[in-house]
């Protein structure tokens, strides 16, 4: 252990030296993310004998063999410096005094944070994407992954998939749960919120804590919170969210249900206090928790602190990685079929087929595949045009390969880019580079090409929009008219204005969508991708409706999380309530 920790002080004075980063007395955070103690300072190097010894007898140490394992642990991350020392940093070192014998690792899902420190404060921190990369050059064989995050919500699924294109790169990865999985988890979360803020449990003083809110199903986690905090008598205890539910608006009710309360304590129910607590929580605008409870005539103090500054919250993390380490179960990936179909299960012949996309900018809205002995090829559409060409393998063989290697877009009679491409096995990620023409530069994405979704060419599955349901009324006049519509999926949050407005036009009609937040930047129908119509106000789109009286299945693009999310919904138009427009 001793030379390893001599090794890694010598390659951190290194990046110093080429980078000019500061250390503060606790850690340095160097380009690679890595969380490094000055404590190293005073390690001494393995003596020769031992050296000479372990050469002579083949025998690899304790330390040697640990070098080839190391612990990541991944956050969302925070641009606000002081609150992330004492959360993200605190969590890592309870993690690295567990687990002495590890290196451990940082990185953050979000990259609008990564870029601000990077600009900002010359701090470079990995992504996920990066810190990965550096742990296959670095010869890591044995990775540990620890998530901050909350919940299983979108960005740990996120990070589970990136983990799943890294599967044949590691000898083993090994996952671990988020803050808030088993119910054991509740329980210790309640005990550690409120023996922290039992001082202010006077009877008189709500104690409100403010989570983020998620479109996943995941936000369930919140009203969860909130029964064990009324199952445990915790009856000033509240639970709200800033982009879901239960909302502010829903916090102010209850309190005023319950009554006699005179102060409200307000936390954020996050692991670190940044933007969201020191803004939306705190600050002194007009639609702030603060404000708005302080209209509502209550005296307010905000606690600016983070979950990850309880010990007892880093506490719940650490036994997260020891349950996980100590069961050893390597990490198997999103699901999907293990194997690859057989060719030979398949006729000669054209077939459509789903293909799963490694990321939601490169969205494929149709595919056909053909067979043709023991070849297969696809003809792919993307719902957009913003990629002029793509190549089998990854981004940087593409940087390096010839022009004539690569696949170059074919725009089909309605001027959609289509691509035609050898498939390799079905059921298995190929790596596909896409060239985005805006940017000219090269993207890494994976597609998998769905066996169970196969249909011959020619077959109707029932599944086309245009096929279901009842067209226009006949004795419907051409013209705008208002109709009852109701919408299912998501998280349950998210509304559309009803009745909305529907026009026909001979045999088409098409409806004008408000949502119930301005956080949709496109909407997809059948695979056809429409942007808003307006561009002040809660997101509006006009799109078109192939039948009434039948769910039609759309796609709405959420930017309210840190990356953007392509959220599955079906919108019903009613025709018994269709009302001429005023």
């Amino acid at each position: 252990m001793k030379k390893r920790l001599a090794v890694m002080l010598a390659a951190a004075l290194s990046v110093c030296c080429l980078a000019g980063c500061g250390a503060s007395d606790a850690q340095q955070e160097t380009t690679n993310g890595t969380i490094q103690e000055e404590s190293m300072v005073s390690e001494e190097e393995t003596s020769q004998e031992e050296t000479d010894e372990q050469e002579e007898t083949g025998e690899q140490t304790q330390e040697q063999a640990d070098a080839d394992t190391a612990i990541l642990v991944v956050s969302f991350g925070t641009s606000y410096n002081d609150s992330r020392d004492i959360t993200i940093g605190a969590i890592e070192e309870a993690i690295a005094a567990a687990y002495p014998q590890y290196e451990v690792r940082r990185a953050f899902t979000s990259q609008i944070i990564i870029d601000i420190l990077k600009e900002r404060d010359n701090l470079y921190i990995d992504n996920v994407t990066e810190a990965l990369d550096r742990a296959v050059a670095d010869g890591i064989k044995e990775l540990i992954v620890q998530p901050t995050h909350l919940m299983n919500g979108y960005e740990y699924t996120d990070l589970a998939r990136e983990l799943a294109d890294y599967l044949n790169r590691f000898d083993k990865i090994i996952l671990a749960e988020p803050l808030l999985t088993s119910d054991a988890d509740f329980e210790a979360v309640v005990k550690a919120i409120t023996e922290k803020t039992a001082s202010y449990d006077d009877g008189e003083t709500a104690i409100c804590f403010m989570g983020h809110g998620t479109e996943a199903d995941s936000n369930a986690v919140y009203a969860k919170l909130q029964d064990k905090l009324d199952e445990g008598g915790y009856v000033n205890y509240y639970i709200g969210t800033v982009e879901a539910e239960p909302s502010l608006d829903d916090v102010v009710e209850a309190l005023a249900a319950n009554g006699g309360y005179t102060k409200v304590v307000l936390e954020p129910l996050m692991v670190v206090a940044g933007d969201h607590a020191n803004n939306d929580m705190a600050g002194e605008e007009e639609d702030s928790w603060k404000t708005v409870l302080e209209n509502e005539g209550y005296e307010v103090e905000c606690l600016i602190e983070g979950l990850g500054q309880i010990e007892a919250i880093q506490d719940i993390y650490v036994e997260h990685l020891k349950t996980a380490v100590e069961a050893g179960t390597a990490f198997a990936g999103v699901e999907r079929a293990e194997t690859g179909s057989a060719i030979t299960e398949l006729t000669d012949g054209t077939y459509k087929i789903d293909v799963e996309s490694s990321s939601s900018m490169f969205n494929i809205v149709k595919a056909e595949l053909t067979v043709a002995g023991d070849d297969m090829t696809a003809v792919i559409t993307l719902s957009g045009t913003g990629y002029s060409k793509l190549y089998l393998g990854t981004g940087e063989q593409a940087a390096a390969a010839d022009e004539a290697d690569c696949i170059a877009f074919v725009e089909d009679a309605e001027g959609a880019y289509t691509y035609t491409l050898p498939v390799a096995a079905l059921d298995q990620p190929i790596d596909c580079a896409a060239y985005s023409s805006k940017k000219e530069e090269w993207y890494d994405r994976q597609i998998t090409f769905l066996s169970a979704t196969l249909t011959e060419a020619g077959e109707d599955t029932g599944a086309s929009q245009e096929a279901q349901g009842e067209a226009a009324p006949a004795e419907v006049s051409d013209g705008t008219y208002t109709i009852e519509v109701t919408l299912e999926g998501g998280s349950g949050k998210a509304t559309v204005l009803s009745p909305a407005a529907i026009t026909i036009e001979g045999d088409s009609m098409t409806a004008r969508i408000e949502w119930s937040s301005s956080n949709y930047d496109y909407m997809l129908v059948d695979g056809e991708k429409y942007l808003p119509v307006n561009t002040e106000g809660n997101s509006v789109f006009e799109i078109p409706v192939a039948a009434l009286d039948t769910a039609l299945e759309v796609i709405g693009d959420t930017v309210a999380m840190s990356t953007p999310h392509e959220v599955e919904y079906t919108l019903t138009f009613h025709s018994d309530t269709m009302l001429a427009a005023e």
